[in-house]
């Protein structure tokens, strides 16, 4: 149905001129680390539908396929791990919630001795990976298998993937880096569209929900403060939800691992090409106002150190 305005095209979905090009700088930066041939992480975003008035329609209806195609035995160590965190007679919020947490909590379960990035989820599961994109798609990958139907979220202006999981008959939005997602007024699953036309949401969430939240910089639970889960929930408000933000969609199905290819990646592709689409990023932000408080420039940053 948008065929052409999908993936590396998605920009042509927006009227916005701006938010067209804030879609291409985000691409750029993507390319930039990974490369154009960068394997799973670039391969899956041509999978990604721009979300708006012109597309919300289809991409809450027909878009994402509800049934599953996963054979039980195919991926034996994501089903060990969903085995270790499910417990009997859960019901799909609670399933939900459990596989949020333990990705939210990835980092806790590092075992190997070098840093990189990139790979296959189980490899992500095992070097405790928590990098947005990539712990993303464990939880899509777990939910699936669980018997969940899940997507992938992502807020391209401001550099960030999230995720979508099904249940109560509702899209629910979930960012398992972060440990955060919604309600609505009702106690309904709130959807990224639901969010994307009233940000205030985040406003209006039980003390419960704001329990979840685990700030990414902190690394023990004991740590972090009010002040921390708060400025989380503000950074998603402000900016994740920003009424300029490009916010797309994507599928990305555990069963066709065979479609992608998982590279480790160690440094990045093209420095340089990084480095002109972090400052266009960071200067498109701030023209279309959002807060400089919840950012900078660097992302994708750093040289990757052993542990």
């Amino acid at each position: 149905m948008f065929e052409e305005k999908m993936g590396f095209n998605q920009h042509l979905l927006s009227d916005d001129p701006e938010v067209s090009q804030g879609v291409i700088n985000w691409l750029e930066r993507v390319f930039g680390f990974y490369g154009e041939e960068g394997g799973v992480d670039v391969e899956v975003l041509r999978n990604f539908l721009l979300l708006n008035e012109k597309s919300a329609d289809y991409i809450y209806s027909g878009f994402t396929p509800l049934e599953s195609e996963y054979i039980p035995g195919t991926r034996p160590l994501l089903e060990k791990v969903l085995l270790e965190i499910m417990e009997s007679g859960m019901n799909e919020q609670e399933k939900a919630l459990a596989i949020m947490r333990r990705c939210r909590d990835n980092r806790d379960y590092a075992r190997n001795s070098i840093s990189f990035y990139g790979g296959n989820e189980e490899e992500l599961i095992k070097r405790g990976a928590i990098m947005c994109n990539e712990i993303s798609r464990v939880f899509v990958c777990l939910c699936q298998i669980a018997g969940l139907p899940a997507r992938l979220m992502g807020a391209h202006i401001s550099g960030h993937m999230m995720s979508e999981v099904w249940i109560n008959g509702k899209w629910l939005w979930i960012d398992s880096m972060k440990g955060m997602y919604n309600f609505l007024d009702d106690g309904t699953p709130a959807s990224t569209w639901d969010l994307v036309n009233d940000p205030s949401i985040f406003e209006r969430q039980d003390k419960k929900v704001w329990e979840d939240c685990r700030p990414i910089a902190v690394t023990e639970l004991k740590e972090f403060s009010e002040f921390d889960k708060a400025f989380c929930q503000a950074r998603a408000k402000e900016c994740y939800f920003h009424k300029k933000e490009a916010v797309g969609i994507c599928n990305y199905f555990v069963w066709d691992f065979n479609k992608y290819t998982y590279p480790w990646i160690t440094k990045a592709a093209d420095p340089m090409r990084l480095e002109h689409a972090r400052f266009a990023e960071y200067r498109m932000r701030r023209r279309l106002g959002w807060p400089d408080l919840y950012f900078d420039y660097h992302l994708f940053e750093g040289e990757l150190k052993t542990k």
